[in-house]
């Protein structure tokens, strides 16, 4: 015979003890929780800093690597891919824009010249809007949208999956596959779009101009604005893409790796990545704008 359940000798009116939810989360109120809040940030920021020059070193390390044949046979496959992925691909939506800035823009500045100061006015104003300005910040922003996103995505997809350990029980390095193509294609993609860019306003700007006034000379124009570009410009320019690219892709790989456990990880490394990227790219083209223009 079974015996019956002993639902009898439990007491209903027992006192129930509920931990509160936000028990773990320190009290913001307390003494400490504005310093708290002030050195996270700071702290963060300096563990980010410090990770980014990490990976520029081990990208610089492993770069070594390129003097082996059979290696640099490899590399150069991956690094074609991203230079065709990062920048051949990417010229429409550059050219698109280039096109609107020259008609919409740069054209009607030619309406505001005097025809006696017209070409070295023009060649002054495009060297300065275009080739300075416009031109470096509109490609990296391309840049930062299009490409850095996808490599942020494919690297958190790929912690996410452990196919990281994978590879590196197959004695394949990562850092090989995926930083290094990243590393060095990404500056030359950002340089190849800043010459690109500036090719198709110009191209477009005297389209419209040739439309309104016949008379105006193309090589006159062009001699113009060549006539202003100097080697410090050049310089300036070429370092914005250095720096600039170098910094975008590293900052891709490393909030990409940050991914863990989760897929809601892919899609915070994703904006905060973004987010990193325009910061650190405004900076770096302000800082040497402002070097160009003391020049």
């Amino acid at each position: 015979m079974s015996k019956p359940n002993d639902t009898s000798k439990q007491e209903p009116n027992q006192p129930v003890t509920v931990e509160p939810i936000d028990s773990d989360v320190p009290n913001r109120f307390t003494v400490l929780g504005p310093l708290k809040m002030l050195v996270n940030p700071v702290a963060q920021l300096t563990r980010t800093i410090m990770d980014l020059i990490g990976l520029i070193s081990v990208a610089l390390t492993a770069s070594k690597l390129l003097f082996q044949t059979k290696r640099r046979g490899i590399f150069m496959a991956l690094f074609y891919r991203q230079i065709y992925n990062t920048g051949v691909r990417a010229l429409y939506i550059n050219g698109a824009v280039a096109v609107l800035v020259g008609t919409l823009l740069i054209s009607r500045l030619f309406d505001y010249i005097p025809n006696q100061v017209m070409e070295d006015q023009f060649g002054y104003l495009f060297m300065v809007i275009v080739f300075r300005e416009l031109g470096p910040l509109i490609s990296g922003v391309i840049l930062i949208a299009r490409s850095a996103t996808s490599i942020t995505a494919e690297i958190g997809y790929l912690r996410l999956r452990r196919e990281f350990q994978v590879l590196n029980g197959l004695g394949i390095s990562p850092v090989f596959l995926f930083l290094l193509p990243v590393f060095f294609a990404f500056p030359l993609s950002l340089l190849l779009m800043f010459i690109y860019f500036d090719l198709v306003v110009f191209l477009s700007s005297y389209a419209v101009i040739w439309l309104s006034n016949p008379s105006a000379d193309f090589f006159a124009l062009l001699s113009a604005i060549l006539n202003q570009i100097s080697l410090n410009e050049i310089a300036i320019n070429g370092l914005k893409a250095v720096l600039g690219g170098m910094m975008i892709g590293v900052i891709s790989i490393h909030f990409g790796a940050k991914v863990e456990n989760s897929f809601t990880e892919v899609s915070d490394a994703i904006s905060n990545s973004t987010t990193t990227q325009l910061l650190v790219f405004f900076v770096i083209n302000i800082l040497l704008s402002i070097l160009a223009y003391t020049q």
